[in-house]
């Protein structure tokens, strides 16, 4: 099996393969997009003439059916094909044709269109009425996501021998239903490798394997898995998962004239990865995130850093509606997964949250505000690079107030080359800021106004078009009729008091389900990002309340929830596949083997510096660029995330967007993975590297050093057939111009092949 593989990664420079998911007909993302985006438009430019009441041409714009049909000028909608729109055109004002009549959309909204027909025109039209009393009550009572957590009992089973942790007692109990059973052990090499990459996102090292598949003592895993959790390498993983979550940047997005990037962004990615790292109990993590500026921090004020959840987001161009709509679902679906930003500008049209609620919790981030002087963390300690930054941020800044006080009165009129030069000089501190050396660490705050704002309903979202007032306060559905609005300040430590507190049914639902999701590849709720009514049941209900109730009583701590995971057998089970389990459930829902993973980007792109030995673990610091020679070692968490202008490198390997909270990644195969690894100057630099390190090339025999190349690459040794080959390839003679020697040609053809990219 294994010469046949090998022979073909030598033959071809064999590409990734990773097994593609089965695309779904309208992602959840799809669907909320429309109702986000696109419904609000219709219903406000369009409906008053093409609805239910009137149809003017005979078109009807009120359900898909209708909009794909047309009317009397034919289909106005083709489907993911914008440009043969007809709608498109006419809202483009590209032809004869220009809708609406009263004038044309603004270009956000035009885009907004033409991107829901380039997705496919989604519409979700099986929608409820919305949210009324009578839908929450009954939403808290009979939908399994708003039920409050109980601990269900662990279930007997019959085969309580392969039982390590009660994880397996629950995935025994459906198994065993259906006939099934667990796997058997993976080899202990493939066991290493695995939970090595889970919890650290590195590979093991030869030593670390060696010592582990030698130690049969009883605790060998246990402690293994211990000394994983104790690296400072977990959080620097863990914390990247995270990082989706927060939709992290570096950059504010398009944002016109200002300096784009954020200067202290890195002080909340070093925050979170220092959170997980020391375990921090996950309620009290929320609560830091949302409002660490009305806790007692005393004199270690790091807490503050934490902020950077609400304040590191998208800037639409300072539009503040659409800034504190991002901070709206940043806070609910990163932490509730609920996507509430549905309600902005009308009722949910699936879940039980009406516009007042969304409108309650605008008000509480309309409330806060970012302070002009962002506090320093901890104590700037005195150094002559220090003095060199505040000297030249002084002189940069003495430049703007001359500037202003000699050129108050056309500042005051509004002259546009003054402002213009204004911003310019501004610009200069700001990036200043960014770029200097010795530059302090700030935290990226928000500070409640002196006085709250009092919210109001906007019909359709405009706020030139206010309705009743509504009170700050939590989701009723959560929270109950009995609510009881928020007093103190904004009412963010209440929000997030509320949100972090046990009564609440979501929040360590929504947290056991993601990391089980980064531990299996699929959530027990396999739509991590929607627990509403649109998102799927889980499969194991039981196991995931028993999990979430046990984290709660483990207080919070996500050390011990990877511990009963991790330690589990069901984790622990060989990804071999087999006919029984195939032939009764082919999607592996019931988890009768450990599904096969791809690394992902920051994984593979951490794993060729290590096996080439130049990773560099240096923690936290600003972020540095990872495209561009001299190529950098840091590790990837470290690197300069731009949101308007990814790298292709990074969607090529389906990195999360940083403009939206990511609750999963997407996960495809297109050949550009293939050919990164094959013709990128930093993969070659790389095999280099691996070829020539001085623990490979000190050995002295071509066999010793493919031996060596094996363990380091896949964890395990090289079988006969495969050392047999490695020998022929490394004796064909080759140019004398190749760019690659023989042995680096054949180290590249080991990082090339799937052995390398996926995880067992």
């Amino acid at each position: 099996m294994k010469l046949s593989r090998f022979l073909a990664v030598v033959g071809a420079l064999a590409a990734i393969q990773p097994l593609a998911a089965a695309p779904e007909k309208h992602a959840p993302e799809a669907n909320e997009f429309f109702e986000k985006k696109v419904r609000p438009i219709l219903i406000e430019n369009c409906l008053s003439c093409h609805g239910p009441k009137k149809q003017q041409g005979s078109l009807r714009l009120d359900n898909r059916v209708s909009a794909l049909k047309g009317g009397d000028s034919g289909p106005v909608v083709v489907a993911g094909k914008p440009d043969e729109s007809l709608l498109i055109k006419a809202i483009r004002h590209d032809g004869d044709l220009k809708m609406p009549p009263k004038g044309k959309l603004a270009a956000d909204r035009v885009a907004a269109l033409t991107e829901w027909v380039r997705m496919g025109a989604p519409w979700p039209d099986d929608a409820p009425a919305g949210a009324t009393k009578s839908t929450i009550a009954d939403a808290r009572e009979h939908h399994w996501s708003f039920r409050p957590v109980k601990k269900p009992e662990v279930p007997n089973v019959k085969n309580s021998e392969h039982v390590q942790t009660p994880v397996d007692s629950f995935i025994l109990a459906k198994l065993e239903t259906n006939s099934l059973s667990l796997s058997p052990p993976a080899e202990r090499h493939a066991l290493i490798r695995r939970v090595t990459f889970d919890l650290t996102g590195l590979p093991p090292t030869p030593s670390e394997v060696e010592a582990f598949v030698n130690d049969q003592s009883a605790d060998a895993y246990s402690r293994l898995v211990d000394r994983l959790l104790a690296s400072p390498a977990y959080g620097e993983r863990w914390g990247r998962h995270w990082l989706d979550v927060a939709r992290y940047s570096d950059t504010k997005g398009y944002v016109f004239t200002e300096e784009r990037r954020y200067p202290n962004s890195f002080t909340y990615r070093d925050y979170v990865i220092r959170a997980f790292n020391e375990d921090k109990p996950y309620d009290r993590f929320i609560v830091e995130q949302l409002a660490a500026d009305r806790l007692p921090v005393g004199d270690d004020n790091s807490a503050l850093a934490a902020l950077g959840y609400l304040t590191l987001g998208r800037r639409f161009l300072n539009n503040q509606q659409d800034i504190i709509d991002d901070r709206i679902d940043v806070t609910m679906r990163g932490l509730q997964g609920l996507t509430v930003g549905c309600a902005r500008c009308h009722d949910h049209k699936f879940d039980p949250i009406p516009t007042r609620d969304y409108y309650s919790l605008y008000g509480v981030f309309a409330s806060s505000s970012e302070p002009a002087e962002l506090p320093l963390l901890g104590k700037a300690e005195p150094s002559a690079e220090l003095t060199a930054f505040e000297e030249e941020l002084k002189k940069r800044q003495a430049v703007v107030d001359e500037f202003k006080d000699k050129h108050k009165d056309e500042l005051k009129s509004g002259n546009v080359k003054a402002r213009n030069d204004l911003v310019k000089l501004n610009n200069k501190v700001a990036e200043w800021k960014v770029n200097g050396p010795g530059a302090p660490p700030r935290a990226m705050v928000l500070n409640d106004l002196p006085s709250p704002v009092q919210p109001h309903v906007l019909k359709r979202g405009n706020p030139g078009n206010p309705a009743e007032a509504v009170p700050r306060q939590f989701l009723e559905v959560l929270a109950g009729p009995e609510r009881k609005p928020f007093k103190d300040g904004s009412g963010r430590l209440e929000l997030a008091r509320a949100i972090g507190s046990r009564d609440n049914p979501l929040t360590a639902r929504v947290m056991v389900n993601r990391v089980w999701m980064h531990h299996f590849g699929k959530g027990l709720v396999p739509t991590p990002g929607d627990f509403g009514t649109r998102g799927e049941p889980p499969t194991h209900p039981e196991l995931l309340d028993w999990l979430a109730a046990s984290f709660m009583d483990n207080g919070w701590s996500v050390k011990q929830l990877h511990r009963l995971i991790v330690l589990s057998a069901t984790y622990r089970q060989s990804s071999n596949d087999n006919t029984d389990g195939r032939a009764v459930d082919p999607e592996n829902r019931l988890l009768w083997k450990m599904n096969r993973r791809r690394l992902d980007f920051e994984q593979m792109r951490d794993s060729l510096l290590a096996v080439a030995g130049r990773l560099d673990r240096k923690a936290g610091g600003r972020p540095v660029g990872i495209i561009d020679p001299p190529f950098t070692t840091r590790r990837t968490v470290y690197g300069f995330i731009d949101r308007q202008n990814l790298p292709g490198l990074f969607r090529t390997f389906d990195f999360a967007s940083p403009d939206v909270s990511t609750p999963q990644r997407f996960n495809t195969t297109v050949p550009p993975q293939a050919l990164f690894l094959m013709n990128s100057p930093f993969a070659t630099e790389q095999a280099k590297y691996f070829a020539n390190r001085l623990d490979v090339a000190w050995q002295p025999t071509d066999q010793k050093r493919v031996e060596r190349m094996y363990q380091l690459a896949y964890g395990r040794p090289a079988e006969p057939d495969e050392l047999e080959l490695g020998l022929q390839y490394l004796a064909l003679p080759k140019e004398v111009s190749a760019k690659l020697s023989a042995r680096e040609q054949y180290a590249q053809v080991l990082l090339l092949a799937n052995e390398f990219a996926f995880v067992d």
